[in-house]
């Protein structure tokens, strides 16, 4: 092997290993980390027997699309007809009495039935059942 030759393969192996060294100290590909999103959540709240005082409180996960009723049905035993609640777990509207299920939106009276309310994160609704 003559000198000239000798260089060129020396200099070649050097700025090989130079490439790899380089390479190996470059950025490790980023792996995907878990989303650290909290989801939104809101707070339903319970008055079977329209005592005010709360029978149960229960904190729901929500997204936007869903609405106050998809959210009751995604976490409590819920009846419905036409739109309107009659049965939340087991206790039922008493039409006889004139008592129905209503329910406050974040301490105000809802102007909307169940199915037409869409939940914003920290809304807190408190179902009770109440006369018209």
């Amino acid at each position: 092997m003559t000198t000239l030759t000798f260089k060129k393969t020396v200099t070649v192996l050097v700025a090989t290993g130079f490439t790899v060294a380089l390479a190996a100290c470059g950025n490790k590909a980023e792996t995907p980390k878990k989303s650290t999103v909290a989801q939104d959540t809101a707070t339903i709240t319970l008055d079977f027997e329209n005592d005010k005082k709360i029978d149960a409180t229960k904190t729901i996960k929500i997204n936007k699309s869903q609405t106050l009723l998809d959210a009751l049905k995604d976490n409590f035993k819920i009846e419905e007809k036409g739109g309107f609640i009659t049965s939340i777990d087991g206790k039922a509207q008493d039409q006889a009495a004139n008592q129905y299920w209503l329910f406050d939106i974040n301490g105000k009276i809802a102007e909307k039935g169940a199915a037409d309310i869409h939940l914003k994160k920290g809304d807190t609704v408190a179902f009770y059942l109440g006369s018209f």
